[in-house]
């Protein structure tokens, strides 16, 4: 079994501590992809946004606030990080209820 999440062509461990070099790692190749597709493929990170399921109007606010390329990648970095972490949480709790009710 796979225990690792395939965001934009990047990988990280399922279940990851917050401060590991894993998720360091993650953060900085994921800040660098979102840039790349700021830059030359919109479509794909718009797509790669809504397959995660972040916030659209977090993501409107995002462009219309920050002026600067390289902010916005690190905005919408932190934005799919918190959504992935959201995501987790949901996975673990309900998958903690369902075995306790076998």
């Amino acid at each position: 079994m796979n225990n690792s999440i395939e965001i934009f062509d990047i990988k990280i461990p399922e279940h990851p501590e917050a401060n590991t070099p894993d998720v360091s790692l993650f953060k900085a190749n994921l800040k660098k992809q979102i840039h790349f597709l700021l830059e030359k493929d919109p479509s794909t990170l718009w797509n790669g946004l809504y397959r995660i399921d972040v916030s659209e109007n977090r993501v409107k606010e995002i462009f219309s606030g920050v002026p600067d390329s390289a902010d916005v990648a690190e905005k919408l970095c932190e934005l799919v990080v918190e959504r992935l972490i959201q995501k987790m949480h949901f996975r673990r709790k309900y998958s903690q209820n369902s075995d306790e009710t076998l």
